[in-house]
């Protein structure tokens, strides 16, 4: 099994373990002459609608068939309120927090991928069959990916003050001290991000616990199987705290840590005199910054270093499931699994794929570093936060938060101790709900009373993506 097919077979497992079912050529559609648009929600907005709009006009070019996409700022919220309600609901739906995708099995309102679709990816991704199967069956289809475990900088701000890359974490320790004796501070850090405030925190603690505590340690806590309250996930947060948030470490201090968007977390680093030396973010950081900064040029980046030799990397991505079975939804699907659904917006720019049949150089200019560290890394580990259960992913999230906010800090503090504690009950209490409504759900489909199919209804009143 080839290292991207483990990581794949990896997340169907941490999916499956929650009853998360999934995670992490030009075929031939036959148009037919009144069918029906298709519906598509997501979480991308701005540039990345305007990209994956490109992606379904060229769908509808190829098939006669309209797609209309819809984006929100608040994807997760908004999908759940739809299912409940059973109004708006799409016909397919992208999925950047695999958890949310448990909600949706248990109540059986996703059905499982055609044939083709599961052919598209077999024949363009590294997985066999039965890697991307849990009991025979498929209900996810990898699409966009990207790397989180990046550290951002400036060449010439590093060149003036005699800063070099450092090569491993305790050396990252030693740069920040160096740093903060300088006018600039260490690091620009927000977490101001709507209902989903708190990830950027998670996100560094994800990516300590995976170098300090190893990949078979952060396995276990993304599986719910190891608790909030273990010594590696304290020793994470003490990590973080006096890396990023002790006294001088952060720009604005926890006052812009805590006001200031994630969106715009970098801007300080690019003023004239800049207010921050480092940036840890993601490869999709590169649409956040001003529009005359190039990525390579004025501004480059280094993988967070591990404790010694390569570091590994945190990954995430949008996945699609879908909740309707009709034809012209199943072309769609198969069509966006193939080589053909990623060219419009490979040539735009912005996009990573984890299709063996693309090649580093088929990506853009400006993603082609990214490609190969996807390529290149040999321990890779998926977002965890982003598989936990919404119910967990929320009472994590905003804890960390309220946490920050009252004390500025995460260490040093009773807070932490009352917080590790207070989320582990959740995560007990989910992983015993999941359990039951896993059982009960079974129950109805070995005697056919259960629900196999979403009903579906492609009318929104959200504003569209051109």
């Amino acid at each position: 099994m080839t290292r991207r097919g483990r990581r794949w077979t990896l997340l169907v497992v941490a999916l499956a373990a929650s009853t998360l079912l999934l995670w992490q050529c030009t075929s031939a559609f036959d148009a037919e002459p009144d069918t029906e648009a298709i519906g598509v929600f997501g979480p991308w907005l701005n540039e990345d609608a305007d990209a994956f709009a490109s992606v379904l006009t060229d769908f509808t070019e190829r098939t006669g068939i309209d797609v209309n996409y819809t984006g929100s700022s608040d994807f997760d919220s908004d999908l759940r309120q739809r299912v409940t309600r059973g109004l708006d609901m799409p016909d397919v739906a992208v999925i950047p927090q695999p958890g949310l995708i448990a909600e949706l099995f248990v109540r059986g309102q996703i059905v499982p991928l055609s044939e083709p679709t599961i052919v598209e990816i077999v024949e363009n991704y590294p997985f066999s069959t039965e890697e991307i199967s849990v009991d025979g069956t498929a209900f996810l289809a990898p699409y966009r990916t990207n790397v989180k475990s990046l550290v951002w900088y400036r060449p010439d701000v590093f060149a003036d003050n005699g800063w070099t890359v450092p090569d491993t974490l305790d050396g990252l320790h030693e740069l920040v001290d160096e740093i903060q004796t300088t006018d600039i501070a260490p690091w620009c850090f927000s977490i101001e991000s709507g209902a989903s405030t708190g990830w950027a925190v998670s996100d560094w603690i994800e990516d300590l616990l995976l170098r300090r505590a190893g990949p078979d340690v952060y396995e276990q806590w993304m599986l719910s199987e190891l608790p909030f309250t273990d010594d590696a996930v304290a020793a994470a947060f003490d990590e973080f705290d006096d890396l990023v948030l002790a006294p001088g470490r952060t720009v604005g201090g926890a006052q812009r840590v805590l006001g200031e968007s994630v969106e715009d977390a970098s801007a300080p680093m690019f003023d004239t005199e800049p207010g921050c030396a480092l940036y840890r973010q993601a490869n999709f950081a590169t649409a956040w910054f001003p529009d005359d900064v190039v990525a390579g040029d004025q501004v480059d980046f280094f993988v967070l270093p591990g404790v010694e030799g390569d570091p590994p990397l945190l990954r995430g991505g949008g996945g699609l499931i879908q909740f309707s079975d009709r034809a012209e939804v199943n072309d769609l699907m198969t069509f966006l699994a193939s080589v053909d659904g990623a060219r419009a917006w490979l040539e735009r720019g912005g996009y990573l794929s984890g299709r063996d049949t693309l090649t580093v150089d088929d990506h853009a200019e400006e993603d082609r570093p990214f490609a190969q560290l996807l390529l290149d890394a040999e321990v890779q580990r998926f977002d965890a936060s982003d598989t936990f259960q919404s119910e967990l992913r929320d009472t994590w999230l905003s804890s960390l938060t309220a946490l920050i906010t009252e004390t500025g800090r995460l260490d040093g503090i009773a807070g932490l101790d009352d917080l590790l504690v207070e989320v582990d009950e959740v995560r007990r209490e989910v992983v015993d709900q999941v359990a039951i409504a896993a059982a009960a759900r079974a129950d109805e489909l070995e005697t056919g009373s259960g629900t196999d199919t979403a009903t579906t209804n492609t009318d929104t009143t959200e504003e569209e993506a051109p």
